[in-house]
């Protein structure tokens, strides 16, 4: 049996995105009171959750990540404004929302699970896909959650997806995530 890797597909926020972002964390980590915070550079929109995988199975997954991105096309991705996942008191997550047309990622998430569930037997999460970009985990402040704070936030930030990505994740590393494989889109 070959090493262990833990895996996940998404999209990788290009680096003007993220100055953008950067310009405001400060700012939100002041207001926001969340224990974990994620290293800016594993900012990404998960397409799909992988998780412990064997080694040797990547080839598939790249080759089924392959031919999914190839069947799309580039696309707009809008980011605006944060929401939460998790109890409404104490959520879990803190998220930037995309926004605008989400049609491209709902189906290229779609044709990528298809691909996965054939390559490698892949199980997609049986949830409805819900696209965002993690900026912090546990709520830790000592009064309740205050959604209108988040929803008070506007801001606009944008790019045109050409890949998707095979990331690894390499726990206790900070920042923790690694591409492994780019896969551009079709043109």
């Amino acid at each position: 049996m070959s090493e262990k890797q833990r895996l996940f597909i998404g999209l990788a926020v290009p680096d003007d995105v993220r100055r953008q972002l950067l310009m405001r964390l400060d700012g939100w980590r002041e207001r926001f009171a969340f224990a974990r915070w994620a290293h800016p550079d594993d900012w990404h929109i998960t397409l799909h959750f992988i998780g412990e995988t064997d080694a040797d199975r990547i080839h598939a997954i790249v080759r089924a990540l392959d031919e999914s991105a190839a069947g799309a096309r580039p696309f707009d991705v809008e980011l605006r404004g944060l929401g939460t996942f998790g109890p409404p008191a104490r959520p879990a997550v803190l998220h930037v929302l995309p926004a605008g047309r989400l049609e491209p990622l709902r189906a290229l998430h779609a044709a990528l699970g298809s691909a996965l569930a054939q390559a490698i037997g892949f199980q997609p999460d049986a949830r409805p896909y819900r696209p965002h970009l993690t900026l912090a985990r546990k709520y830790a402040g000592a009064a309740p959650w205050n959604p209108a704070s988040a929803a008070a936030e506007t801001f606009g930030s944008s790019w045109t997806a050409r890949d998707a990505c095979l990331f690894r994740s390499r726990l206790g590393h900070f920042p923790m995530y690694e591409i492994l494989h780019r896969a551009p889109f079709g043109e």
